[in-house]
């Protein structure tokens, strides 16, 4: 569908790992979107997006950034995922976006549960899957650092490009 757009945490760290994987049997790497864990997707419509820009903003300096692990390999139907050790970070996250545009729900709302994840194989078939799990599952854990929130769009090929990012807050020393 075009000119749609998602609010995502980018997850630098893994590509190395996954960029080849993707390229080959997750879809959307081909259409420009990083390797990342998906905060809220379908967000705001292309014409009401400029006004909310400033309120995500200030959402996402308000989250501390922070450290997680991929340190699981686990499967949807024909999708194999990275899950990360502190789901409930990303879930929570999730919830205060929800929380202040209620009409964007996770999925359209075609899940009941909030599972972070960062995809890898998408619609593949089970001797697909099993090869990339098996690939996944040597290189765990992959240590990484959520520090920044990006709006993604697509244009009218189904394109994606960062529209706009959104550093966390800084880490505070006692």
């Amino acid at each position: 569908m075009e000119h749609e757009s998602a609010v995502i945490i980018p997850v630098s760290e893994a590509e190395p790992i996954v960029a080849s994987l993707r390229a080959q049997y997750d879809r959307t790497a081909s259409h420009g979107v990083p390797a990342h864990i998906t905060l809220l997707y379908p967000f705001c419509p292309k014409q009401a997006m400029q006004g909310e820009i400033g309120i995500l903003r200030d959402i996402c300096a308000s989250i501390e950034a922070f450290s997680f692990s991929f340190t699981e390999v686990r499967r949807f139907p024909a999708t194999v995922y990275l899950h990360p050790d502190k789901s409930e970070v990303f879930a929570q996250i999730t919830r205060t976006l929800v929380k202040m545009w209620p009409d964007c729900q996770p999925y359209n709302g075609a899940f009941p549960d909030l599972v972070p994840h960062l995809t890898v194989a998408d619609r593949v078939n089970l001797e697909t899957l099993a090869m990339v799990e098996r690939f996944l599952r040597r290189r765990l854990p992959i240590k990484c650092f959520a520090r920044e929130v990006w709006l993604m769009t697509s244009d009218h090929e189904g394109i994606w490009s960062q529209r706009a990012f959104f550093p966390l807050a800084s880490h505070k020393t006692a």
